[in-house]
């Protein structure tokens, strides 16, 4: 058995050190949180469910503009460019 944020996040892949950076909650804590036999409280309810949110707003908001660079630059996905992804 395990805690359902536990499950959640290593279904998407979330490491606990990003989740933690949505958080007001430490890595250490929230590890120690989904390794707990004893009850969640209410209050790391709130913080984890608000730290999930924030992490996906911000990896929507990636995609986005992931998403707009595809439709600028889809057909010239294999031409060179420097590091900064001007073309040469």
């Amino acid at each position: 058995m395990q805690r359902r944020m536990r499950y959640l996040r290593q279904k998407y892949n979330i490491p606990i050190q990003e989740l933690a950076a949505h958080s007001e909650v430490s890595a250490q804590r929230l590890s120690h949180v989904e390794l707990s036999k004893t009850p969640g409280t209410a209050h790391m309810n709130r913080l984890v469910e608000a730290a999930f949110r924030r992490y996906i707003r911000q990896e929507r908001e990636e995609l986005s503009s992931l998403e707009a660079d595809l439709a600028k630059y889809g057909k010239r996905l294999t031409e060179q460019v420097n590091e900064r992804g001007e073309s040469l």
